[in-house]
């Protein structure tokens, strides 16, 4: 498993395989590597081709989770998928990256060791915690949910912020007593016998009646004003990956067992279940409005200094 995961990771790219046509325009995309939730729609763009159905060569980047929102801020890509919070961070140091396009529902959960007697994210105070880096969304998800618990991730716990490979190879070693991790990486271990304590969107859903919509795709703001056409192309190339994905889970996820690390029926079926809600097909002032929410949470937490004074936020023309 961990060497099909350290392979899904690497720094692979998905090129054209041939020029593209007259008229049409290369957008490089960042994205999280395939075997995950991001992953699996960028995949489904380039096999299904529905990017060149919009007029679009979608050149795919692929990173570790953490890297793929540093590759958009860098300018190693054009446009890539980034956390809300992380992406207001970035704005009040000065780098105006504005969000145009959906991309999921916070889909990590907090798995534990066989065996543990935990029940709350308490009761893990002082112990070994494995997470995302913190520009991640996992990150900054499990941040507001400890702060709104009275919790501070860097005070109350034993933190490994790590690629997913790693954290994953400590896990079975049993050198992390507790992970979080996004899907289908939770399901795997849900399977193997491991707990799963919290769903982070589950719980932000309790307290505020609100999902945890803490994921979208960015660009800097002069790449959208100066390729304002690409951006339109990449937005529906995007909610047409997502409406395939919804319209027919078992059948897409059938078609990437390999990738997705499923082995048995059992873990199709839960993530046949999981996976569709995931997806956010829509971009309009209600999904903004709740994004906004996670802001002000963030600011009023001391997670974050203050609101951006720009909007971050853009609905494309």
């Amino acid at each position: 498993m961990l060497r099909a995961l350290t392979i899904a990771v690497g720094a692979l790219t998905v090129r054209a395989a041939a020029a593209a046509p007259a008229g049409t325009e290369t957008v490089v995309f960042a994205s999280p590597s395939p075997g995950s939730a991001v992953g699996l729609l960028s995949q489904v763009i380039k096999e299904k081709r529905l990017d060149e159905r919009n007029g679009l060569v979608l050149e795919v980047k692929y990173f570790d989770p953490a890297a793929t929102e540093q590759a958009v801020v860098l300018r190693r890509a054009d446009a890539g998928v980034f956390p809300v919070v992380s992406a207001a961070r970035v704005n009040l140091i000065g780098e105006k990256i504005r969000l145009f396009a959906p991309a999921l529902i916070n889909h990590n959960s907090i798995v534990l060791q066989k065996g543990s007697a935990a029940t709350r994210l308490s009761d893990l105070k002082g112990k070994r915690v494995g997470t995302l880096d913190r520009i991640s969304m996992t990150y900054t998800s499990l941040a507001v949910i400890a702060k709104m618990q009275g919790l501070d991730l860097d005070q109350d716990f034993k933190l490994t912020l790590s690629p997913p490979p790693v954290l994953m190879a400590l896990f079975s070693r049993g050198e992390l007593d507790a992970l979080v991790i996004f899907e289908p990486l939770v399901t795997r271990l849900v399977s193997e016998g491991h707990g799963e304590m919290m769903r982070l969107d589950r719980f932000w859903r309790e307290q505020t009646g609100q999902f945890m919509l803490a994921l979208a795709i960015g660009a800097h703001e002069d790449w959208l004003k100066s390729h304002g056409g690409a951006a339109r192309k990449l937005f529906r190339t995007v909610i047409d990956a997502m409406t395939v994905i919804q319209e027919s889970p078992k059948t897409i996820l059938q078609e990437h067992r390999q990738s997705l690390l499923i082995e048995t029926d059992e873990q199709l079926k839960r993530l046949t279940e999981r996976m569709p809600r995931l997806y956010t097909a829509r971009w309009d002032r209600a999904v903004i409005d709740n994004m906004s929410s996670l802001l002000k949470k963030n600011v009023e937490l001391g997670l974050l200094k203050a609101m951006p004074k720009d909007e971050i936020f853009v609905i494309l023309d």
